[in-house]
Formats: structure tokens, C-alpha cells, sequence
């Protein structure tokens, strides 16, 4: 096995696998190294995606789509429901699949994928490669790419400080359900502090009598153990004598993306570069455009024999000129939100929203409402929207 390579990713998510298959296909020498034994596995995700971001990003296959979704219904702490019936095209993926057919496109590519092989520990030799030390042993790399998830222990060795404050983490809970119950033409949409203090629960159905169920729940609302508790109250109220399969926890950041994106030659994307949307900790559209982006510059970069480092910083230009804003906009709502929402406040909204036609309901009158009786608010989210 090759031990010495022109670029290492490491994590073989979906922006890992987009990175490496970009790096490979323009000819560098590229390890793809993840540490469960198949990539895509567990899944610890709501899979749900817009079609337009899926396309846009990859080589979108019929065979990654579970469900199409037509509607979105939001639910209120007293049960009033709002449905949004005229919604972008958007769909519930099979992320094992997925991930699964991408980490196998970079092998095509000339990646060597090095599962069931954690990345312990880093640190750069005299002659200034990196040195990923794994539980098979050394390898060397010129430039690193950090995919490693939310959790990553590997940037944090690399310099950058990755710690979360509460108010930008949520501790989530997920699991598969199967039940007769599931409502499988929409996205479900509960909040309220008895169903996910400071977050929301979802049901993301994926044909067949089966969803997707999870909650987040804010980090400042959160201790140990309680967003399994509240996961399995919430199905056991909604969904009653419903299959659950097997039952992941994790944390979710909902927070700006981290600054700077590139340190030397090494590289942040996904969640590890804390890229996701903050209000409904959707990342999927984000990994892959960012990890495609990160390692078609990491190729170029070593198109002499000298590394240009400095080539580099494109990857965090492009990203900021093509979702930054987005996700600060994300941010700073999330902070509107959790800062002057309650229950009597959803259940005000909720209530004023049903007493329009309901054709008429579409997200922008659901902003609208929410900050109607916040004219400060509604000026400061406009002009991010400017």
C-alpha cells in the first residue's frame, strides 16, 4: 500500500468524497481515509435536500432519491398546523447509497480509499509534510483536507480552535421509524419547549410506511441523555406503536463557518468547517460544493513542484462569494429566533397563518408573520436580505 501521497481527505462524507474525486480527477495522487468500515454508514441525518442544490453540486442519480416531497407542515406548541403546500422541489435521499456511489467515484478517479482506518493525530515532518498517524501507521501527504465531522479532532491539532458555545450546538437525536402513521408526501415540522427546547422535531418520510425522525434540541436546553429522552416521547406520542430502528446521537453546529478555512496547507469543509445552514442545520448542499471547490484548488495548488499554499485561499474565496452570506443570514436569524420566540409566540403565529387561504402560505409569509410584531427585527432581517 502507498504511504506517501500529493493530498490527503480525510472523513469520507459526502464533502470528503467530492474532494478527493475532484483532487484525483485532475491527476494528484490522492488517500481517501475513513474510519468506518463503509462510508455513508451510520446515518446520523435527515437526508432531506432542495433537488436544485442536489443538481447543482453533484451528478444527481435516481437511485439516491427515497422520496419526493409537495408539502412542508409546521406544527405548533398547541397542535395548530400550517402547511405550505407550494414548496422548491425537494426530496428525502438514501445517504448510504449516496455516499457510498461518491467515495467510489473517487476511486474511479484514482483515489485509494483506506477505510476502517482512523486519523489520530498530525503534525508536520522538517521537510514540511504532514504525518497522519492511524491505527495502520504513517502516511505522508503534502496538502491535508479536514473532513471529519462536527467532532473533529484533527483541526483542532491543526491549530484552529473548534470549540462551540451552547447557543451554537444542538444535541440532536435520530432514528428510523416505520409506521402506518407517516404522512408520506410531507416534511414535519414540531416545535415548542415540550417537544424540542430551543430546536424542533422533524418527520422526513421515505417511502414504504418509513421516515426519518429526529430532534435538536439547543445546546443552553441541553444536558446529558436528553435528546433521546425527548426523541422517544415525541414518537411515541406522534407515531404509536411505530418500529424504531437503531437510535444515533450527535451534535449539530449552528454557527458561523470557521475563519480562516485554510491554515498552510490544510483545509476545512463540511461540518468540521462548521457549514451549515443554522436554522435548519441542513449541510448536505454545502459539503458538496465545498468539497468540490476545496479539492480542484488543492490540485492546483501543486502544479509546480513547489506547493503554492497561497493558491490555497481560492477554495475559502469561492466559498464565501457562493454560500458565506447565506449562512450568515442563517446565523443571524437563528439568533432573532431563539431570542424572541416562545411557545404563546409560535402558537400566535401559527393561529394568525391559518386564517389565511391556504394556497396562500408560502415561507415568506411565514417570515413575515414571526417578525410582524418586531419592526427592529424585521429592519435588521431585511437589510441582511439587501
Amino acid at each position: 500500500m502507498n504511504r506517501q501521497f500529493d493530498i490527503a481527505v480525510i472523513g469520507a462524507g459526502p464533502a470528503g468524497s467530492m474532494a478527493a474525486f475532484a483532487a484525483a480527477k485532475a491527476g494528484k495522487s490522492v488517500a481517501l481515509f475513513e474510519r468506518n468500515s463503509k462510508p455513508g454508514t451510520p446515518v446520523r441525518c435527515g437526508e432531506g435536500i432542495g433537488m436544485r442544490s442536489l443538481t447543482a453540486h453533484s451528478d444527481a442519480r435516481p437511485e439516491w432519491i427515497r422520496q419526493q416531497i409537495s408539502r412542508s407542515i409546521m406544527i405548533a406548541p398547541d397542535g395548530t398546523k400550517v402547511s405550505i403546500d407550494e414548496i422548491d422541489k425537494s426530496v428525502i435521499l438514501d445517504r448510504e447509497r449516496m455516499d457510498g456511489d461518491l467515495a467510489r467515484d473517487a476511486e474511479q478517479a484514482g483515489a485509494q480509499l483506506i477505510a476502517n482506518n482512523a486519523v489520530n493525530d498530525i503534525h508536520r515532518n522538517q521537510n514540511g509534510k504532514y504525518v497522519l498517524e492511524t491505527v495502520s501507521g504513517e502516511y505522508l501527504t503534502t496538502i491535508v483536507i479536514v473532513a471529519d465531522g462536527v467532532e473533529s479532532r484533527i483541526a483542532r491539532k491543526l491549530g484552529w480552535n473548534t470549540r462551540l458555545a451552547p447557543n451554537d450546538i444542538e444535541s440532536c437525536a435520530f432514528t428510523r421509524v416505520t409506521s402506518p402513521l407517516i404522512d408520506q408526501d410531507a416534511c414535519i415540522f414540531h416545535v415548542g419547549s415540550q417537544v424540542a427546547p430551543g430546536g424542533y422535531a422533524w418527520i422526513f418520510p421515505r417511502g414504504k410506511g418509513e421516515a426519518n425522525v429526529g430532534l435538536g434540541l439547543s445546546g443552553t436546553h441541553s444536558k446529558a441523555g436528553a435528546a433521546k429522552e425527548f426523541l422517544l416521547r415525541f414518537i411515541d406520542r406522534e407515531l404509536p406503536g411505530s418500529k424504531t430502528g437503531e437510535l444515533h446521537c450527535g451534535g449539530v453546529p449552528v454557527t458561523r463557518y470557521v475563519r480562516p478555512l485554510v491554515r498552510e496547507g490544510a483545509m476545512l469543509v463540511g461540518d468540521a468547517a462548521r457549514q451549515v445552514n443554522c436554522l435548519s442545520g441542513a449541510g448536505i448542499a454545502y459539503s458538496l460544493f465545498a468539497g468540490k471547490i476545496a479539492g480542484t484548488v488543492a490540485a492546483q495548488a501543486l502544479s509546480s513542484e513547489i506547493p503554492q499554499y497561497n493558491v490555497l485561499k481560492e477554495y475559502e474565496k469561492q466559498w464565501k462569494t457562493r454560500y458565506g452570506k447565506q449562512q450568515e443570514r442563517s446565523f443571524i436569524l437563528k439568533e432573532f429566533v431563539t431570542q424572541h420566540t416562545d411557545d404563546a409566540f409560535l402558537n400566535n403565529i401559527a393561529a394568525k397563518l391559518t386564517k389565511k387561504r391556504k394556497n396562500k402560505i408560502r415561507y415568506i409569509t411565514v417570515f413575515l408573520s414571526t417578525f410582524s410584531r418586531h419592526p427592529i427585527l424585521m429592519f435588521k432581517a431585511f437589510k441582511l436580505f439587501g
